[in-house]
């Protein structure tokens, strides 16, 4: 808006008005009145968009966790779940008469209902044996089992599928079974297993796949087997941590059966068969050179 009390040059504009003088208080007081209505017409502006912000700050996250709460009720809603405690094993008759041997600090969860038409899935975390029945009828609908990591279909078989750390194996005993891991899918006959980690899989052939299933016997069969990977086993299946204080212990290798019904047992047996001391703190098992 141009200050009329400023001349204006007669050459910049093509048409001319004829203005007439206003006094300068008047001038100011109407400046005044124009600027009090902005400053207001802005306040209320903002006071709009900070409480509109504020609502949304507020709103945003309460939907964000109604809609969790919403998705997390109907997934518990439509699965049932099974678990296993840490030294526990577990035995689940299926709707469709499918038997799953779950061993310990493992959890399956399966659909509270099995539709005749449909494929039959279920969740695993952890270790299980699966003896899964032909389904009637309906061109035998597959049964998958899903993994983080995996996906097994299968039609009727029995089969082995152990999560342990960062790996996951999948050893057939009887069928057949199709593997789907990252972007390879594996045609598995018996005594075949496929390990499969950090998305990285191999398939190992004329496997003995009759011991794969002896743990739900509190059998153990070690194989050339590291400390690291008993370790493992120990934490994943007692819960308990290993600590080792000699180095040299660390180099040792173990092959042969054990039987353990417990950790005290498993310690024992392992205490034996290295040549070691094995001494129970806590939630941990120390091993030492024997004193």
């Amino acid at each position: 808006m141009e200050d009329p009390s400023v001349p204006q040059d007669p050459g910049s504009s093509p048409i001319r008005f004829r203005r007439k003088a206003v006094p300068e208080e008047k001038t100011k007081e109407s400046w005044q009145q124009i600027e009090t209505a902005i400053s207001r017409k802005r306040s209320g502006m903002v006071r709009r968009i900070v409480i509109r912000a504020l609502a949304a700050a507020v709103l945003l996250p309460l939907m964000g966790y109604a809609a969790y709460n919403i998705y997390c009720t109907i997934v518990s809603n439509s699965t049932r779940s099974y678990h296993t405690a840490y030294g526990e094993i577990k035995q689940v008759v299926l709707p469709d008469s499918s038997i799953v041997y779950l061993n310990a600090n493992s959890t399956l969860r399966i659909p509270m209902e099995w539709d005749p038409a449909e494929s039959r899935s279920v969740w695993l975390d952890g270790e299980a044996y699966f003896e899964i029945t032909k389904k009637p009828g309906a061109g035998n609908a597959q049964f998958i089992v899903h993994t983080a990591e995996i996906d097994v279909a299968v039609l009727g078989t029995k089969f082995n599928v152990n999560m342990l750390g960062a790996r996951t194996t999948v050893s057939l005993k009887e069928g057949k079974v199709q593997l789907t891991a990252s972007d390879k899918v594996f045609m598995m006959k018996p005594g075949d297993e496929v390990q499969v980690e950090k998305h990285q899989s191999k398939l190992r052939e004329a496997v003995n796949t009759e011991l794969i299933a002896d743990w739900r016997n509190h059998r153990y069969h070690f194989e050339n087997t590291s400390i690291a990977e008993i370790s493992s086993i120990i934490l994943t299946k007692f819960g308990y941590e290993v600590v080792i204080l000699n180095d040299e212990i660390n180099h040792k290798k173990i092959s042969g059966d054990l039987y353990a019904e417990d950790i005290t047992q498993l310690s024992r047996a392992l205490s034996i068969t290295m040549n070691i001391q094995i001494d129970t703190k806590d939630n941990q098992l120390v091993f030492k050179n024997k004193e």
